[in-house]
């Protein structure tokens, strides 16, 4: 297993005192995003209505289908500056296996791993003129996730000298200068090959200068997996999830269907004459913004998960295809299912409390601060998970919800585990009316596996190889919000919801201001009286 390169490595240079670390300057990327909180998580007319549209379906699910190998793949474009005796990481890239294959011995079209690599811009940082006795002396080093290689020497990776970091890589190579300094891009030689014949592997690229001054260039990377079709453009941990994306966009969209399908029952229960197609004539359609709280709670939540899997979807597509849209994508569809999480715990929460089950209506001022809590955490939430999927993380493939923050986070969700789970108990103890009783017992205490769900994701995320971790939390995560987002459209559909709910019409119909003067003046009367 090793990096098979075109061009020979040059002999390793007199060893420098330190490498110490330095700041990147990123100006775009594109990478195969790694958390579930994830998330990992995901066209737009269609999931905002909450329906996709039959042909809309097959036609994605032929796209993927039928889909060519893309252009471009991880397609990485920077400026770094090094100072002097420095070493930076730039990125990180999980390559293919082939067992087929040895160093040295793999043809072209078996090989697993492609990485192509150029540089422009080049200057010294002093602002001198780089003469031909004292050029930069800059190298790549190719460094992957075997002990040996980038986990032991990224220990002491400020400690570290040029050779030390070169001695640890599995490969290296020292740039050629002049070519560097050209203001457009020129390749660095031939597009180098990873062979890998064991397993899929991560693999780490490092600019180490070994010059006495500072350096700066400009860079554009481009790794792929050749052998992967139609999905080499992913990194191997993301390798299949455009296909659990797509998969997950149907079904929140389905579940969207159903709750829009039961609102509009609602809506027509409450409105004189249930006809619902003349009530969108004469304009009573309105009233769908009147619904009960709860039920407007919910179909928000899921009109915010299929629009945000849909969102996703799209991302997964942009990458294959090798389009422009980086990762904007991938921001809509983490915000969007960040909120629409965060509004089913928030209607949990709820419940818990007996709000439309033993009341039928919702006492928002007694409940702000455990509200506000559940919104502060949906925010953190979805700032540190896309802090974890950023390229600011490029030495490490630990998972998002294993740091130090991420611990603090499934912290809180324990908590809230514990709210949702007391308030329950002691709401089904207060309560002897059967139709409570029977909500907490059918529905109430097994939802309460959707507060743990980040902690036992967590757990096995912690077990898991990183270059299968990603595509299994995200399947976890996405099913566990799609069951219960499920659980609760069909309890609140109204031939159950009437068992199990205070939410008749005649338990939250608003009164108007005619009927509302009336109900005084019968006050009055009857004090009179």
């Amino acid at each position: 297993r090793a990096a098979d390169p075109s061009a020979n490595a040059s002999p390793p240079p007199p060893a420098p005192r330190g490498v110490g670390a330095a700041m990147g300057r990123r100006r775009k990327h594109r990478a195969s995003l790694g958390t579930a909180g994830g998330g990992g998580v995901n066209t737009s007319i269609a999931a905002a209505a909450g329906i996709v549209p039959r042909r809309l379906v097959f036609a994605v699910a032929a796209g993927f289908a039928t889909a060519g190998p893309a252009a471009l793949g991880k397609h990485l474009e920077g400026k770094v500056a090094l100072e002097p005796q420095q070493a930076q990481v730039v990125t990180k890239f999980c390559f293919d296996f082939n067992k087929d294959c040895a160093p040295g011995a793999c043809p072209d079209d078996k090989t697993p791993g492609l990485m192509e690599i150029k540089f422009f811009g080049g200057r010294r940082s002093d602002g001198k003129n780089s003469t031909n006795e004292s050029e930069p002396e800059v190298y790549v080093a190719l460094l992957d996730d075997e002990y040996f290689s980038f986990p032991e020497v990224s220990q002491v990776w400020g400690e570290a000298n040029c050779t030390e970091v070169r001695r640890a890589a599995k490969k290296s190579y020292r740039i050629d200068w002049k070519k560097t300094t050209a203001i457009e891009a020129s390749a660095f030689g031939e597009p180098t090959r990873v062979v890998e014949h064991v397993r899929p592997r991560w693999w780490y690229v490092a600019l180490v200068s070994c010059s006495p001054y500072g350096v700066e260039m400009s860079y554009s990377m481009h790794l792929k997996n050749p052998l992967q079709g139609w999905q080499s453009e992913l990194s191997m941990d993301a390798v299949g999830v455009g296909w659990l994306a797509l998969l997950l966009c149907g079904l929140f969209a389905g579940i969207a269907a159903l709750q829009l399908s039961s609102a509009v029952q609602w809506a027509s229960t409450c409105s004189p004459g249930g006809d619902v197609d003349s009530q969108f004539k004469t304009g009573r359609s309105r009233r769908i913004l009147k619904l009960h709280p709860a039920i407007f709670l919910l179909s928000v939540a899921a009109l915010l998960a299929s629009a945000g899997e849909a969102a996703w979807l799209l991302h997964y597509w942009d990458l294959q295809s090798g389009g422009g849209l980086e990762t904007t994508w991938a921001t809509v569809g983490r915000a969007l299912r960040t909120s629409a999480k965060t509004l089913l715990s928030v209607l949990l929460m709820l419940l818990a409390r007996g709000q439309c089950v033993c009341t039928p209506d919702i006492a928002w001022d007694e409940h702000r601060e455990i509200v506000g809590g559940l919104f502060v955490f949906g925010f953190f939430s979805f700032w540190l998970e896309t802090w974890g999927d950023s390229e600011f993380r490029t030495t490490t493939t630990e998972y998002i919800y294993d740091t130090r923050a991420g611990m603090v986070l499934v912290a809180f969700d324990l908590v809230y585990l514990w709210l949702y789970a007391s308030r329950s108990f002691s709401t089904w103890q207060a309560e002897t009316r059967i139709k409570p009783r029977t909500f907490y017992k059918l529905y109430g205490f097994p939802l309460a596996l959707w507060f743990a769900t980040l902690p036992l994701v967590s757990v096995l995320a912690a077990q898991l190889s990183t270059w299968v971790r990603f595509k299994v939390t995200f399947a976890m995560n996405g099913l566990a919000h799609a069951l219960a987002l499920a659980v609760l459209v069909h309890s609140f559909r109204p031939p159950v919801a009437r068992g199990l709910y205070e939410l008749s019409c005649h338990e939250y119909q608003a009164v108007n201001h005619e009927e509302l003067e009336g109900m005084d003046q019968m006050i009055r009367d009857e004090d009179f009286i």
